[in-house]
C-alpha cells in the first residue's frame, strides 16, 4: 500500500532468483521498476508482429491438433490475412487514423513518418493505460521518459529542416526587423523554438502525474470514510466519493488517448514547419 501520494512514482531495485552464501547474497536478475514496465509495454505493442509471426508458423505447418485448439489458433491468429478479421480491421482502423492525422497537418509529404508516429503513438497510449492499473507504475508521468521522447523528435526534426531547408536559420529572423534588433530576437526565437521540447515533456508528464495523484488521495479518502464509518449512513457516504472515482477513471482513460494524440499532433505541425518554412 502507498502511504504518500508520490511514493507511487518512485524508482526502486527489484531483486530476483537471490542466493545467499558464505553469508553473501548473490542477485542473478536486478533491475529498476522503470526498467521492468518499459519491457512491458514495449512487449505489448510487439504483440502485433508476434501474432503474425507465430501466425506463419503455424498454418505453415501440418499439425494434427483437435478441434478447440485450431479455434483457438484461429480466433488469435487467423486476423493477419488478406482477409480483414476483426482484430486486424481494428489495427487498419487505428494506423488509418494516424495517416489521417499526419495528412491534415503535413499533406502526403507526411506519408513516409507514419509508422514513426504509429509506433509513438502506441507506446504513449499503452504506456498511460498500463499506468492505470492498480499498484502499476506509469512510465509517463517520469519527465526523463517525457523528455527523451520530446527531444528526441526535436533533434530528428532540427535535422530535417537543415536538410530540405537551405535557409532555415532565416526562420528566426523576423522579415521588416531593423537590423539592431535582429540579434536580440534572434536569440528570443532560438529560446521559443527549444522550449517546444519542454512542452511537450512537462505537458505529457504533468496530465499524467496529477491525475494519478487525484485518484490516490480520492481513493486514501474512500478507504478512510469506508474503514471509519461503520453503519449504515457511513457506507452510504462511502458511495459518493466512490462513484465520483470511478467516473475520474473513466476520465483518465479519455485523457490517456487525448495526452498521446496531442502529442502527435503537435510534432505532427513542427513537422508541417520542415516543408512549409515561415515564419
Amino acid at each position: 500500500m502507498f502511504n504518500q501520494p508520490f511514493e507511487q512514482f518512485e524508482i526502486f531495485i527489484l531483486s530476483f532468483f537471490s542466493l545467499d552464501a558464505f553469508n553473501y547474497t548473490f542477485f542473478f536478475f536486478q533491475f529498476t521498476n522503470y526498467f521492468f514496465y518499459l519491457v512491458i509495454v514495449t512487449f505489448i505493442m510487439l504483440m502485433p508482429y508476434f501474432m503474425f509471426t507465430f501466425n506463419k508458423i503455424i498454418f505453415n505447418t501440418n499439425t494434427n491438433s483437435n478441434l478447440l485448439i485450431n479455434k483457438c489458433i484461429n480466433f488469435f491468429y487467423s486476423p493477419f490475412r488478406l482477409i480483414s478479421g476483426k482484430i486486424q480491421l481494428l489495427f487498419e482502423k487505428f494506423y488509418i487514423f494516424i495517416f489521417e492525422l499526419l495528412y491534415q497537418q503535413v499533406g502526403f509529404l507526411g506519408q513516409q513518418f507514419v509508422p514513426l508516429f504509429f509506433s509513438l503513438f502506441s507506446f504513449i497510449l499503452i504506456a498511460n493505460i498500463v499506468g492505470l492499473v492498480p499498484y502499476s507504475f506509469t512510465l509517463t508521468s517520469h519527465i526523463m521518459l517525457t523528455f527523451t521522447l520530446s527531444f528526441s523528435v526535436f533533434i530528428g526534426l532540427t535535422i530535417l529542416a537543415i536538410k530540405y531547408q537551405p535557409n532555415f536559420f532565416e526562420l528566426f529572423i523576423p522579415k521588416g526587423v531593423p537590423g539592431a534588433l535582429v540579434p536580440f530576437l534572434f536569440v528570443i526565437e532560438i529560446i521559443s523554438y527549444v522550449s517546444r521540447t519542454f512542452s511537450l515533456a512537462i505537458r505529457l508528464f504533468a496530465n499524467m502525474m496529477s491525475g494519478h495523484v487525484l485518484l490516490h488521495i480520492l481513493t486514501g479518502f474512500c478507504a478512510f470514510l469506508y474503514s471509519d464509518f461503520y453503519s449504515i449512513l457511513g457506507k452510504l457516504i462511502f458511495l459518493i466519493p466512490f462513484v465520483l472515482i470511478v467516473a475520474i477513471i473513466g476520465l483518465e482513460i479519455g485523457i490517456a488517448f487525448l495526452q498521446a494524440y496531442v502529442f502527435c499532433v503537435l510534432i505532427s505541425i513542427y513537422l508541417c514547419d520542415v516543408f512549409t518554412l515561415g515564419h
